[in-house]
């Protein structure tokens, strides 16, 4: 079994330059990009004014498709391109303004109209669809690190297995002969000595490039495949902030401050913008269409330390309440003191489903909660609730 999977990481990669392919039938994509790139390359003259900016347009409307990432780079360094221009024409206009050699107010107005028009250029590039466009590269980016980190690890545990000709039961026969003059029914008798659980070998990387991430979640046939940070400070600064930690209208997918997932509280509470672009929990308003809940019902949800997955059992419409207010507020459920008063949180949850399907939720369960905004009324939320998988 072992060997199987090993053959299969060490599949036959496909390079095109500093791209790699998985497939051949993804190789195949990339070539045909070259061919296309270089055949705009030969026809136009990407530094004549307002070339750039007509091959962005065309790409991003679909009138030039690519296939592959070599066409999502070209992409990007059109839009590099195009955000130097209009910085350039920015300073061309500051200088007419600086520099008045007998031109007077002509001059100055013709200095005010390039500042104005490289304005206008950056709002339409460093807008919306600009930062969406980086902010999928990046999330891109992380998801890549995260699947080579885990191949890595993979191999290189393999092979540092093999070269020693070690089978698991070696491997536990040298950990008995570790203590010399002990007995191994003493040595079983002994008591576990408690340490802190290991990261998984794909989060470790990551994990070392920012501590504050706590996790992964994917959900198979949406957008939804990003790493799930956590501050222990505030729960605001992921708002805001991406796992560069740099600020980003964004933010990140972050878990409540509160939570803890070592000493697994019974609910973890897992935050997202709701993006207009779809992006972060963006997508989660589908699930307000129960056909498109019944079909993407299941949740891949890693821990640093566990990969786990989830069934969602309920989608829910509530909105924040003001403090003073002695109401239900789900957001504050993150462990049952005890039956009672999980069957109290459970009956609440039956009032602001959606669905009328049965809530298959009982004591003593692990949960997550999904939670975004929604408005449907002023301070909605969007919150699903997911249900850990029996041996999963």
């Amino acid at each position: 079994m072992l060997q199987s999977n090993s053959d299969e990481t060490m599949k036959k990669i496909y390079r095109i330059g500093r791209f790699q392919f998985d497939s051949y039938t993804e190789y195949k994509k990339g070539l045909e990009d070259v061919k296309k790139i270089k055949y705009i390359s030969d026809e136009v003259d990407i530094n004549e004014q307002g070339v750039a900016l007509r091959l962005y347009t065309l790409i991003r409307q679909k009138d030039i498709k690519f296939q592959s990432v070599i066409g999502e780079d070209y992409l990007l360094y059109l839009s590099d391109l195009l955000a130097d221009d209009y910085k350039e024409l920015a300073d061309e206009g500051m200088e007419s303004l600086a520099v008045d050699r007998g031109g007077g107010f002509p001059r100055k107005i013709a200095g005010i109209l390039c500042i104005i028009t490289a304005i206008l250029c950056f709002g339409y590039f460093f807008g919306n669809e600009y930062l969406d466009y980086r902010k999928a590269r990046e999330v891109k980016e992380l998801q890549e690190s995260r699947e080579t980190s885990k191949a890595a690890q993979y191999i290189a545990d393999y092979i540092n297995k093999s070269l020693r000709g070690e089978t698991e039961e070696e491997v536990a026969d040298e950990e008995f002969l570790a203590q010399p003059g002990v007995s191994m029914e003493e040595q079983e008798a002994e008591p576990p000595v408690e340490e802190p659980p290991s990261i998984l070998p794909e989060y470790a990387a990551l994990h070392a490039e920012n501590p504050d991430l706590a996790g992964w979640i994917k959900i198979p046939g949406t957008e939804i495949d990003y790493p799930i940070m956590q501050s222990l400070d505030s729960n605001e600064y992921y708002l805001k902030h991406n796992f560069e930690k740099e600020e980003d209208k964004n933010g990140s997918i972050f878990m409540d401050m509160r939570n803890n997932v070592i000493d697994r509280d019974d609910n973890l509470m897992i935050y997202g913008h709701n993006m207009k672009s779809g992006m972060m929990f963006g997508s989660l308003g589908e699930y307000l269409d129960e056909t498109y809940w019944k079909n993407h019902k299941r949740i891949q949800f890693h821990t640093l330390y566990d990969r786990e997955e989830y069934d969602i059992i309920a989608v829910c419409l509530a909105k924040v309440e003001y403090q003073d207010e002695d109401v239900f507020r789900y957001y504050d459920f993150l462990n049952a003191e005890d039956e009672a008063a999980f069957a109290e949180y459970k009956r609440n949850i039956e009032e602001l489903k959606v669905f009328q399907d049965e809530l298959d939720m009982n004591y003593g369960d692990k949960l997550i909660t999904l939670s975004t905004c929604n408005y449907y009324i002023e301070d909605g939320r969007l919150f699903l609730i997911a249900k850990k998988v029996d041996g999963a």
